[in-house]
């Protein structure tokens, strides 16, 4: 009987000495294998979304299992203000490294955490919490989206938690899957943990992720770092030996630049403090869920503003084919044909497409002369060669152009078949009073329109070319004379001297 008595006086010294497990456990290694909501940003982040809310019964607001703690932080968070408790929901962007502490120096300083003096601007232990005392129970959720770059795929990256009471951590992918990380609920008597696991991700881009944190009383630290590479993961109250200090292994502490509010990479309100939080249950659908007008419930369950073809104005609602763009327009975004003059396709090489300023696609004419497939464009009209004017028309046989034109080759007053030579009305070569059929050459004293009869090298008027005062004879049947008249003398003269010759020969011989 004694000596029970002195085995449950020493009951609670063995237990000190000996601290029990956890009855939390370390959650196995992750690899996100679905696609990134979105594409990596080029400009930093402006950090993640904080709402934060003072609980009056911990015991009840913050569960202490595995299964529950993460719901149940969330269904805090969320509940509307009520005679259970009043207490108002305060939102905020986190604007400075996640290294957040009440900096109670009390006891053990469990608050300082492992990064001490690391955030400029902040005291030692970190920036402070919405509320820094050492009394106030308060739970704080911490959302946005991941910056997952190039050197962070395909290898493991290893987040590390120094937290004092309580911490979960999730990713999730385009698909809306929830990939847990770190999950340590509040443990009674071990409030204090640094806690480890890695995560693989198959793909670079923005990933949504979510932070709950609980805070009981007196000592308060959140600490969230990350580590790429080789490193054997852990889990164990602070002071359990050996003490493995985050700091001195390679970790470092998460920046705001890593964090984004928006898919786009924008703020989500003007004011880069501003942010609002929305239930999961609505994340990515249409409409405001909970959100002022023109902002929507996205990926990372914070409000956005609706400035994407999926989600656009005031109502969120998604862009159709014939205005397929979300353009800004003054406070408000529009669904738009265009929102620059690349979006216009033009309908062949001799238009441009013109992106107004109120997103409407208009095609006009390109310079006359601009090279197209095949020749150049014309008033619009993309025309080949020896098709338009000038050498363009009627091919060799327009009015006066050449080689088809308005001018020479086929016209009616240029050279080569208009009032010039080879061809023409009046010119040389077949013209009226040229050479070669005009009033001069070919025999003629004068005449009208010689060398143009229905022989060859003849005329088209009357006269009296070669020399007889009728109409060029080229232009009559042959044999024919001047209408009725008798043929020239001329031949009869020359018979009548060839006879006469002959007769004074044979005379002479006889």
């Amino acid at each position: 009987m004694l000596l029970l008595r002195y085995f449950l006086l020493l009951l609670p010294v063995l237990l000190v000495m000996n601290p029990a497990p956890s009855s939390a456990e370390q959650l196995p290694t992750v690899v996100v294998t679905g696609d990134p909501v979105a594409p990596s940003p080029s400009q930093p982040g402006t950090g993640l979304c904080s709402m934060s809310r003072i609980s009056t019964d911990p015991a009840t607001d913050f569960p202490q299992s595995n299964s529950s703690f993460a719901g149940g932080i969330s269904t805090f968070l969320e509940a509307l203000p009520g005679a259970s408790n009043p207490n108002a929901r305060v939102t905020s962007v986190l604007r400075t490294q996640l290294d957040l502490s009440n900096n109670n120096i009390s006891g053990q300083q469990l608050s300082l955490g492992d990064f001490v003096n690391a955030v400029p601007g902040c005291p030692s232990g970190g920036c402070g919490f919405f509320v820094n005392d050492a009394s106030t129970s308060f739970a704080t959720r911490l959302r946005g989206y991941l910056n997952v770059t190039a050197d962070m795929v395909s290898v493991p990256v290893h987040f590390g938690f120094y937290v004092d009471d309580a911490v979960a951590f999730s990713i999730y992918d385009r698909s809306a899957r929830s990939y847990p990380v770190i999950n340590r609920p509040p443990q009674l008597g071990f409030p204090t943990y640094r806690t480890t696991n890695s995560v693989t991700f198959a793909k670079p881009g923005l990933y949504p992720v979510e932070v709950l944190y609980a805070e009981i009383g007196e000592h308060a630290a959140l600490e969230m770092s990350l580590r790429v590479g080789t490193f054997s993961d852990f889990e164990r109250p602070a002071n359990q030996a050996p003490v493995i200090k985050l700091n001195a292994e390679g970790f470092n502490l998460v920046a705001p630049e890593m964090f984004y509010q928006s898919e786009t990479g924008q703020p989500s309100f003007p004011e880069l403090d501003k942010c609002v939080q929305c239930s999961r249950q609505y994340a990515n659908t249409a409409g405001n869920n909970g959100c002022s007008a023109g902002y929507y419930c996205n990926g990372a369950a914070v409000c956005d503003v609706c400035d994407t073809p999926i989600f656009c104005g005031a109502s969120c609602s998604p862009c159709g084919q014939a205005t397929p763009f979300c353009v800004a327009r003054s406070r408000d975004h529009v669904c738009a044909e265009c929102r620059q003059s690349e979006d216009c396709t033009a309908p062949d090489a001799c238009h441009v497409g013109v992106c107004d300023a109120a997103g409407t696609c208009s095609f006009p004419a390109v310079t006359d002369g601009t090279a197209c497939p095949g020749g150049t464009c014309q008033a619009g009209v993309c025309m080949p060669p020896d098709a338009g004017n000038p050498d363009a028309s009627t091919p060799d046989g327009g009015g006066d152009g050449s080689d088809g034109g308005t001018v020479p080759d086929g016209g009616n007053v240029g050279s080569d078949g208009g009032a010039g030579s080879d061809g023409g009305d009046v010119g040389p070569d077949g013209g009226g009073n040229a050479p070669d059929g005009g009033s001069a050459g070919d025999g003629g004293p004068t005449g009208g329109e010689p060398d143009a009869g229905q022989g060859s090298d003849a005329g088209t008027g009357s006269g009296s070319g070669d020399g007889d005062g009728c109409p060029d004879p080229d232009g009559q049947p042959v044999g024919c004379g001047c209408g009725t008249a008798l043929p020239s003398l001329a031949p009869l003269a020359f018979l009548g001297l060839a006879f006469l010759l002959r007769r004074v020969r044979r005379t002479s011989a006889g």
